[in-house]
């Protein structure tokens, strides 16, 4: 069964492929560690699934297309969200960014802006900043 077969409608769609995403990147050095299932659980929460829906993705991940958002913010904020599930475990390994890179190419940023894209979002998680505060100075960087 595709995961997309789960629901009909187009929100929970883009949010379970969105939702994919994100535990390919917590499985991309093949162990959920649990600061990463707990992140997943929040974030699943967070976008309308349950508990039961959650360990069923994540027990499930397989192949799903992934179509982004159109707003900007909304595209920053799945990319944050990536790259703070690289981070759950304390450890980014070269296979967390590789997903991230190309999640990132995915979400219809350019391949010349995703590496200064990469070292904000890992430099200000790190630092506490919040999303909102990273996505103004994402977009003042991208004026100059």
């Amino acid at each position: 069964m595709d995961l997309l077969d789960f629901s009909n409608h187009s929100i929970k769609k883009d949010n379970i492929e969105y939702f994919v995403q994100l535990v390919r990147i917590a499985m991309a050095d093949d162990i959920l560690s649990n600061n990463e299932n707990e992140l997943l659980h929040r974030i699943g929460k967070k976008i309308g699934f349950t508990d039961p829906e959650i360990d069923n993705f994540i027990n499930t991940a397989g192949k799903a297309n992934f179509i982004p958002p159109y707003e900007l913010s909304q595209r920053f904020g799945q990319v944050y969200n990536i790259v703070k599930m690289t981070l759950a475990d304390g450890i980014i390994d070269k296979n967390e960014i590789r997903l991230a890179n190309s999640f990132a190419a995915n979400s219809g940023f350019k391949e010349t802006e995703i590496p200064n894209l990469l070292v904000l979002l890992i430099n200000g998680i790190k630092q506490g900043i919040d999303e909102e505060d990273l996505f103004e100075t994402y977009k003042m960087a991208k004026k100059s």
